[in-house]
């Protein structure tokens, strides 16, 4: 029976979060928390869905529906490019009506809702794009998460990311046996190319979660490591000679992106020329970062490495003026100044996650950090101790 698992990292963005919506640059890279996803050939003739972390628990859904909704859209896209090519507002609606029909308890819920929605988009659209008439086989999928959903971490593109990866052998797995084994096999550029694409179906999977997604997201889930980005452009990888360690802090908050992306959108509209000036300041930022990333030799580079807090710090109050911090956040930031630390929020803001850098890798020897820790958690902020930078997509057999 056909089982495999793919997986994909969460991210950071280091600086130009809000700015790289309008065309301007970011640096981001992966953190080692992941999303895992297993794909496994099941007898029931059935899509069936456990994903725990939003209480999907057990979502099934008879592939004679799916197949169904396939040729249905076959018939009105099949002569369009996918994604491309196709309207994505007029092709949610369907994928969305499809669910109303079927999936019935999902609907009053926006996160299983959009979730399935995802799901449906990516399996259909890759399916026609493969050439597949319909899915002969019924198949159940399993999430397991390291991360906070909605928490800054890129979670929902590195399910997207995940999703598209999965659907993608799964398409070539029903018409070439052992597809992961020959995945293995491909060169270098061979290998890129499946993956621009797997991104490409990441990113319409974003849209349905965020409305107007930067592309940054899906990008360094799939590929990994850290980079440069602005959107519509393909990354550039930046090069680490060092490993980066970071402290990242829950704050404990939900917030949505769509929501923080709207809310800085309707400021620039009230105060265009202020908020674009902070856009430009944080452009120059990044410059500045990817030259200092670039030339940092080791993280005892002590010269290089206080630029790096400096930036740490000053995007974190750029960030604050465009009105995307937190009470909990702010309650972060202020202890972990009081020992001497550089945080910022990470993400959209308004809650999810802070980010500390960190000046060594043996910090559990350090005084500073031990009351760092203590005192975070005596204000029950959970953290995770990680690095920059790493290995993004992967797949395996089972």
């Amino acid at each position: 029976m056909m089982k495999f698992q793919v997986s994909a990292p969460g991210k950071v963005i280091l600086h130009g979060e809000h700015s790289v919506v309008y065309g301007k640059p970011a640096v981001a890279g992966v953190v080692q928390v992941r999303n895992y996803l297993t794909l496994k050939e099941n007898y029931k003739i059935t899509m069936e869905i456990c994903f725990p972390k939003i209480d999907m628990v057990s979502v099934q859904i008879p592939m004679a529906l799916i197949n169904k909704f396939v040729v249905k859209c076959t018939e009105k896209y099949g002569n369009l490019k996918f994604p491309e090519g196709i309207n994505h507002t007029t092709f949610l609606e369907d994928v969305q009506q499809f669910i109303k029909e079927n999936a019935k308890d999902i609907v009053e819920d926006p996160r299983k809702f959009n979730s399935l929605s995802a799901a449906i988009y990516i399996l259909t659209g890759v399916v026609i794009e493969a050439g597949l008439e319909v899915i002969p086989i019924g198949f159940t999928m399993d999430l397991k998460t390291e991360m906070s959903v909605g928490a800054g971490l890129g979670s929902s593109a590195s399910f997207g990311v995940c999703l598209a990866a999965a659907f993608y052998l799964l398409a070539r797995m029903i018409t070439k046996k052992s597809y992961i084994d020959d995945f293995e096999k491909l060169n270098e550029t061979q290998q890129h190319e499946i993956k621009e694409r797997i991104s490409t179906w990441a990113f319409f999977s974003e849209k349905i979660m965020h409305g107007n997604p930067s592309g940054l997201d899906n990008t360094i889930c799939t590929f990994g490591n850290v980079v440069k980005f602005y959107k519509g452009h393909p990354p550039a990888d930046i090069k680490l000679t060092c490993s980066l360690p970071i402290l990242l802090v829950d704050s404990g908050v939900g917030r949505s992106t769509a929501s923080l992306v709207s809310k800085v959108s309707d400021l620039r509209t009230r105060h265009p020329k202020l908020v674009d000036s902070i856009f430009d300041t944080m452009k120059y930022l990044v410059e500045d970062a990817v030259d200092i990333l670039e030339h940092i030799t080791h993280i005892t580079d002590t010269e290089n490495f206080n630029k790096l807090e400096n930036l740490i710090s000053m995007n974190n109050n750029l960030l604050r003026c465009l009105g995307v911090s937190h009470p909990a956040l702010e309650k972060i930031f202020v202890i972990a100044e009081q020992y001497g630390f550089h945080a910022k929020l990470s993400g959209a803001g308004g809650g999810g996650f802070a980010m500390i850098l960190l000046p060594s890798w043996n910090i559990q020897d350090m005084k500073n950090f031990r009351q760092l820790k203590d005192d975070l958690e005596k204000n029950n902020f959970q953290w995770i101790l990680t690095g920059l930078g790493g290995e993004g997509l992967t797949f395996k057999s089972l």
